[in-house]
């Protein structure tokens, strides 16, 4: 069996801090809680989709690559949440622009 840096309840603990402090600087940067009406057809970026999806994508493939720093992980779920938020306020349209079209 392969052997991991935390056990689950750190990791557990670690993916809530990722995306409390994502959720926290997606707000403090100024981008809405949830997306434009109606929600379905909506490419709003927001504060709770897809800034803490990033944060728990990103944190995930740390995990896996067994990447822990210091305190088993918590240093690092800390700088992923800053850093989801920051990439969904400023260069999440230059990755994943809008769909062209659509039905108006």
């Amino acid at each position: 069996m392969i052997s991991i840096g935390a056990n689950g309840f750190q990791l557990f603990m670690n993916y809530i801090v990722a995306i409390i402090v994502a959720i926290v600087l997606a707000l403090a940067l100024k981008l809405p809680l949830l997306p434009e009406k109606p929600i379905r057809f909506s490419w709003t970026k927001s504060a709770l989709f897809p800034t803490p999806v990033f944060a728990i994508g990103i944190l995930a493939i740390f995990y896996s690559l067994n990447v822990f720093w210091i305190y088993n992980g918590l240093i690092i779920a800390i700088i992923v949440g800053a850093f989801s938020a920051i990439f969904v306020k400023y260069l999440f349209d230059y990755v994943f622009p809008n769909p062209q079209g659509g039905s108006k």
